[in-house]
C-alpha cells in the first residue's frame, strides 16, 4: 500500500474546515495536525484524532510532517508560509497569495531559494466542469472568443463578519470572492491587458467594499466585466451554482456566459448555444446541454493533486507566479477604482 502524504492544517477557518474535510476522504492524504488557538480546532483535534498545535513553531518540531496547508487570514501568509518553505515542506497556500505584492513576490522567492514546492488554492482549476470549458474554448468550437460576463452576486450573513479581519483590507468580496473569478477568467481566456473598476461600501459600511463592478481588456482583444456584491439576495454565483462545495446549496444557475463567433457558453450548468448552419438572429438557435455537469469533488481533487506534487509525481497546477498574476490583477483593480482610470497592465 502506497504510503498517504501527511499534511498539517494552519488556520481552521471557513477553507481550513473545508480542507480537512477533503484530506479525510482522500486516498492519498492523511490529517497530521491541526495549528490554531480557537475552541473549534480544540473540537475537531478531538473529532479527527490528531495533534493540536498553538503556533507555527510546535509544528516545525513535531515528526512525519510531510507537507501544509496555510488557510489563515491574508495578512499572516507571508510568516506562515515563509517558515515552512525554509524547513523545505511543501505549502498548499489558500488564496489570495498575500495581501501585498512586495510580500507575495518574499513568498515566491523563498520556494524558489529552497527548491520547496508552492501552490495556491485556486481549487476550480481542479473541477472538471472548469476542464470541460477549457477544452471547449482551445477546441475552438465557440470561435474567436468575444466577450464573457461574470456574475458574483450573493448575501453574507451578519455572523461570517464576526470575524474582523474580513471588514478590514483585503477581506472584501473582492479579495475573498472576485480572486477566484479573476484567477479563473484568466485561465480560461487569457493574460489581460487592461482594467477599469468601480467600488462601493455604501451598503454595509465597511472599511472595504460591499459592491464592484469591473471590465476587463484581454490582450487577444476579448472583453469581459465582473460584477461582484455580498449584499445582494440572488442565486447567480460559482458558489451557488458549480455543487462543489455542500455548504453552498446549489442553485443549477449559471454564474459565467462566455461568447464566441461560432456559439456560446454558460457554465456551471454547461450550456452550449449554436446555429445548426447559418448564423442569424432570424434563426432557431439551438442549445446542447451537458448533463453530467456536478463535480462535489473538487477540493479532494486538489488535495490529492497536493500529495502528487509532494510526491514528486508532477508540478503545480497553480503556482506562485499564478497567484501573483491574480494579486496583480487585483491591485490594478483596486487601484483603478481608486482613482477612476483605466490601468495597464
Amino acid at each position: 500500500m502506497k504510503k498517504k502524504i501527511n499534511i498539517s492544517i494552519v488556520g481552521t477557518g471557513l477553507m481550513g474546515l473545508q480542507h480537512i474535510k477533503a484530506i479525510s476522504k482522500s486516498k492519498k492524504a492523511k490529517l497530521h495536525s491541526i495549528v490554531d488557538i480557537s475552541k473549534n480546532a480544540t473540537n475537531l483535534s478531538k473529532k479527527f484524532k490528531i495533534p493540536l498545535y498553538a503556533n507555527v513553531e510546535e509544528v516545525l518540531k513535531s515528526k512525519n510532517l510531510d507537507a501544509v496547508i496555510v488557510s489563515t487570514p491574508n495578512q499572516l501568509h507571508e510568516k506562515h508560509t515563509v517558515s515552512f518553505l525554509k524547513k523545505k515542506i511543501p505549502v498548499l497556500l489558500e488564496k489570495p497569495i498575500s495581501d501585498n505584492i512586495k510580500s507575495a513576490k518574499k513568498i515566491i522567492d523563498s520556494s524558489k531559494k529552497n527548491k520547496t514546492p508552492l501552490l495556491i488554492g485556486y481549487h476550480r482549476r481542479h473541477n472538471s466542469i472548469v476542464s470541460k470549458v477549457k477544452d471547449i474554448i482551445s477546441s475552438g468550437k465557440l470561435g474567436k472568443i468575444v466577450s464573457a460576463n461574470v456574475l458574483c452576486w450573493l448575501y453574507k450573513h451578519k455572523e461570517y463578519y464576526k470575524e474582523k479581519w474580513r471588514t478590514s483590507k483585503g477581506g472584501g468580496p473582492l479579495g475573498i470572492n472576485l480572486v477566484h473569478d479573476i484567477d479563473m477568467i484568466c485561465y480560461l481566456l487569457g493574460p489581460i491587458q487592461y482594467v477599469q473598476a468601480f467600488t462601493t461600501n455604501k451598503n454595509r459600511k465597511f472599511k472595504v467594499e460591499d459592491t464592484a463592478t469591473v471590465s476587463l481588456v484581454f490582450k487577444s482583444g476579448a472583453l469581459c466585466t465582473l460584477n461582484i456584491s455580498d449584499t445582494i439576495v440572488a442565486p447567480w454565483s460559482y458558489e451557488l451554482t458549480a455543487g462543489e462545495n455542500p455548504v453552498y446549496p446549489i442553485t443549477n444557475q449559471s454564474a459565467y456566459m462566455i461568447g464566441g463567433t461560432k456559439g456560446s457558453l454558460q457554465f456551471p450548468n454547461l450550456k452550449n448555444w449554436f446555429y445548426k448552419k447559418e448564423r442569424s438572429w432570424w434563426k432557431k438557435i439551438l442549445v446542447k446541454e451537458d448533463i453530467n455537469k456536478k463535480d462535489d469533488n473538487t477540493l479532494i481533487n486538489q488535495i490529492n493533486h497536493f500529495a502528487d506534487v509532494v510526491s514528486k509525481k508532477i508540478h503545480p497546477k497553480v503556482n506562485g507566479n499564478d497567484g501573483l498574476v491574480s494579486l496583480k490583477i487585483f491591485a490594478a483593480i483596486t487601484k483603478s477604482a481608486k482613482f477612476g482610470k483605466k490601468i495597464r497592465l
